[in-house]
């Protein structure tokens, strides 16, 4: 469950050091994870669809109550094209 926040409002309080990060596919979103249990953090597309949003997985933030919060599904397969390597 990822949310998205506006580049300027996103702050590391610590370890955004020890996050690494990995491109799929058509290299467009940055991928960052967890390199000791795999978790994913976030998606940075750095501005490739849109406004300068950062997707943050929830999951990973502390004294998040999951069932307090109002969200609607979105169907990402359908956003682009698939990647199709040449």
């Amino acid at each position: 469950m990822h949310v998205y926040v506006p580049r300027e409002e996103l702050e590391y309080l610590k370890g955004e050091d020890a996050i690494k990060g990995y491109y799929f596919g058509g290299k467009r979103a940055e991928h960052k994870f967890c390199p000791n249990c795999g978790s994913s953090f976030s998606v940075d597309p750095h501005g490739a669809f849109g406004p300068d949003l950062v997707s943050v997985n929830v999951r990973m933030l502390q004294d998040v109550d999951l069932e307090k919060l109002k969200f609607k599904t979105a169907d990402g397969k359908s956003y682009e094209p698939p990647y199709n390597p040449e």
